[in-house]
Protein backbone atom coordinates (compact mmCIF):
# COMPACT_ATOMS: atom_id res chain seq x y z
CA UNK A 1 0.00 0.00 0.00
CA UNK A 2 3.23 2.43 1.08
CA UNK A 3 4.58 1.82 -2.23
CA UNK A 4 1.63 2.68 -4.72
CA UNK A 5 1.24 5.52 -2.06
CA UNK A 6 4.59 6.57 -3.05
CA UNK A 7 4.44 5.73 -6.79
CA UNK A 8 1.22 7.93 -7.25
CA UNK A 9 2.59 11.22 -5.20
CA UNK A 10 5.59 10.85 -7.49
CA UNK A 11 3.54 11.73 -10.24
CA UNK A 12 2.92 14.96 -9.55
CA UNK A 13 6.50 16.41 -8.80
CA UNK A 14 6.47 20.16 -10.03
CA UNK A 15 8.70 20.64 -12.73
CA UNK A 16 10.14 23.77 -11.71
CA UNK A 17 9.75 25.77 -8.38
CA UNK A 18 9.55 29.09 -8.16
CA UNK A 19 10.48 31.57 -5.73
CA UNK A 20 9.40 34.90 -5.29
CA UNK A 21 10.76 37.83 -2.53
CA UNK A 22 8.61 40.10 -1.71
CA UNK A 23 10.42 43.57 -0.70
CA UNK A 24 9.50 45.02 2.70
CA UNK A 25 6.69 47.20 2.42
CA UNK A 26 5.43 49.80 5.19
CA UNK A 27 2.35 50.21 6.46
CA UNK A 28 1.29 53.95 6.00
CA UNK A 29 -1.98 54.61 7.57
CA UNK A 30 -4.90 56.32 5.83
CA UNK A 31 -7.39 56.77 8.22
CA UNK A 32 -8.16 55.73 11.63
CA UNK A 33 -11.72 55.06 13.33
CA UNK A 34 -12.53 57.37 15.82
CA UNK A 35 -11.54 60.80 17.17
CA UNK A 36 -7.88 61.27 18.93
CA UNK A 37 -7.66 60.70 22.79
CA UNK A 38 -6.84 63.09 25.57
CA UNK A 39 -6.27 61.10 28.22
CA UNK A 40 -6.25 63.89 31.27
CA UNK A 41 -6.59 67.63 31.16
CA UNK A 42 -4.99 70.84 32.48
CA UNK A 43 -7.73 72.35 34.88
CA UNK A 44 -5.45 75.87 35.58
CA UNK A 45 -2.88 77.46 32.42
CA UNK A 46 0.06 75.74 32.59
CA UNK A 47 3.42 77.39 32.83
CA UNK A 48 6.18 76.68 30.02
CA UNK A 49 9.73 77.09 31.30
CA UNK A 50 12.52 75.75 28.87
CA UNK A 51 15.52 74.81 30.06
CA UNK A 52 18.30 76.95 28.52
CA UNK A 53 20.37 73.27 28.36
CA UNK A 54 18.02 72.44 25.09
CA UNK A 55 19.58 74.87 23.10
CA UNK A 56 15.85 76.02 22.27
CA UNK A 57 15.01 79.41 21.67
CA UNK A 58 11.75 81.48 23.58
CA UNK A 59 10.38 82.07 20.07
CA UNK A 60 10.19 78.45 18.80
CA UNK A 61 8.20 77.80 21.98
CA UNK A 62 6.04 80.77 21.73
CA UNK A 63 5.44 79.63 18.03
CA UNK A 64 3.87 76.25 19.19
CA UNK A 65 2.20 77.40 22.28
CA UNK A 66 0.36 79.65 19.31
CA UNK A 67 -0.89 76.53 17.55
CA UNK A 68 -2.51 75.10 20.60
CA UNK A 69 -4.19 78.55 21.61
CA UNK A 70 -5.84 78.85 17.89
CA UNK A 71 -7.42 75.62 19.30
CA UNK A 72 -8.89 77.08 22.50
CA UNK A 73 -5.90 76.24 25.07
CA UNK A 74 -4.32 78.76 27.56
CA UNK A 75 -0.75 78.98 28.92
CA UNK A 76 0.33 81.39 31.71
CA UNK A 77 3.27 82.49 29.93
CA UNK A 78 6.56 80.58 28.63
CA UNK A 79 10.17 81.55 30.38
CA UNK A 80 13.78 80.62 30.20
CA UNK A 81 15.70 78.81 33.07
CA UNK A 82 19.40 79.18 33.09
CA UNK A 83 19.95 77.47 36.38
CA UNK A 84 22.31 74.23 35.34
CA UNK A 85 20.34 72.03 37.34
CA UNK A 86 16.83 72.49 35.28
CA UNK A 87 15.31 69.38 35.52
CA UNK A 88 11.97 69.26 37.35
CA UNK A 89 8.72 70.92 36.77
CA UNK A 90 6.86 72.56 39.43
CA UNK A 91 2.82 72.09 39.91
CA UNK A 92 1.07 73.73 37.54
CA UNK A 93 4.36 74.30 34.92
CA UNK A 94 5.13 72.13 31.62
CA UNK A 95 9.21 72.00 31.38
CA UNK A 96 11.12 71.60 28.66
CA UNK A 97 14.68 69.54 29.18
CA UNK A 98 17.10 67.39 28.52
CA UNK A 99 15.96 63.71 28.02
CA UNK A 100 17.44 61.81 31.31
CA UNK A 101 19.47 58.35 31.23
CA UNK A 102 15.60 56.24 30.57
CA UNK A 103 14.93 57.91 27.83
CA UNK A 104 15.20 55.85 24.02
CA UNK A 105 17.74 57.56 22.31
CA UNK A 106 15.99 56.97 19.09
CA UNK A 107 13.36 58.85 19.93
CA UNK A 108 13.44 62.88 18.77
CA UNK A 109 11.38 63.85 22.23
CA UNK A 110 9.51 62.62 25.04
CA UNK A 111 6.93 63.26 27.48
CA UNK A 112 5.76 62.74 30.55
CA UNK A 113 2.75 63.52 32.76
CA UNK A 114 2.11 63.93 36.41
CA UNK A 115 -1.79 63.64 37.10
CA UNK A 116 -2.75 64.26 40.80
CA UNK A 117 -3.90 61.21 42.32
CA UNK A 118 -7.07 59.92 42.15
CA UNK A 119 -7.86 62.34 39.17
CA UNK A 120 -7.26 62.79 35.35
CA UNK A 121 -6.42 66.21 36.32
CA UNK A 122 -2.49 67.37 34.95
CA UNK A 123 -0.30 68.82 37.96
CA UNK A 124 2.63 69.04 35.47
CA UNK A 125 4.20 67.62 32.72
CA UNK A 126 8.23 67.30 31.50
CA UNK A 127 9.03 67.54 27.68
CA UNK A 128 12.64 65.89 26.83
CA UNK A 129 13.94 66.94 23.90
CA UNK A 130 17.60 66.96 22.38
CA UNK A 131 19.22 69.82 21.00
CA UNK A 132 19.55 68.62 17.59
CA UNK A 133 15.99 68.01 17.63
CA UNK A 134 14.49 71.39 18.59
CA UNK A 135 14.53 73.16 15.33
CA UNK A 136 12.62 70.26 13.43
CA UNK A 137 9.31 71.07 12.51
CA UNK A 138 5.77 69.98 14.66
CA UNK A 139 7.90 68.49 17.48
CA UNK A 140 7.48 70.99 19.63
CA UNK A 141 4.04 70.96 18.96
CA UNK A 142 3.37 67.29 18.88
CA UNK A 143 5.29 67.07 22.61
CA UNK A 144 3.07 69.94 24.20
CA UNK A 145 0.01 68.27 22.78
CA UNK A 146 1.26 65.06 24.94
CA UNK A 147 1.73 67.59 27.90
CA UNK A 148 -1.77 69.10 27.42
CA UNK A 149 -2.66 65.24 27.97
CA UNK A 150 -3.20 63.80 24.14
CA UNK A 151 -1.87 60.58 23.19
CA UNK A 152 -0.85 59.35 19.97
CA UNK A 153 -3.35 59.35 16.86
CA UNK A 154 -2.30 57.69 13.57
CA UNK A 155 -4.01 59.46 10.96
CA UNK A 156 -1.63 60.66 8.33
CA UNK A 157 -0.56 64.26 8.85
CA UNK A 158 -2.11 64.48 11.82
CA UNK A 159 -0.07 66.58 14.50
CA UNK A 160 -0.07 63.65 16.97
CA UNK A 161 1.29 61.17 14.43
CA UNK A 162 3.35 58.92 16.23
CA UNK A 163 5.60 58.45 13.18
CA UNK A 164 7.97 62.34 12.59
CA UNK A 165 7.81 61.75 8.69
CA UNK A 166 3.83 60.50 8.40
CA UNK A 167 2.74 63.82 10.89
CA UNK A 168 1.85 67.24 10.14
CA UNK A 169 0.35 69.88 11.35
CA UNK A 170 -3.72 68.26 10.98
CA UNK A 171 -5.39 69.21 14.30
CA UNK A 172 -8.26 67.50 13.52
CA UNK A 173 -10.11 66.44 16.88
CA UNK A 174 -8.15 68.36 18.96
CA UNK A 175 -10.20 71.62 19.97
CA UNK A 176 -10.62 72.33 23.41
CA UNK A 177 -14.14 71.67 24.55
CA UNK A 178 -15.52 74.28 26.10
CA UNK A 179 -15.99 73.29 30.11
Amino acid sequence: MGLLLAIFLSCFVPQQQSLYTVKKISVVETFVIGPPVQKAAWKTKPTIRVCSSTKMSILRVQRAVKYWEMLGYEFDGVSMDYNINCMEPKYGEIIITLPEGNIDPDHIAATRIYTRTGTLNIAKAKIFIYPKEVRKQRVVEHELGHALGWIHYSQKYHIMHPTWHLGGFNSSGLRKSVD
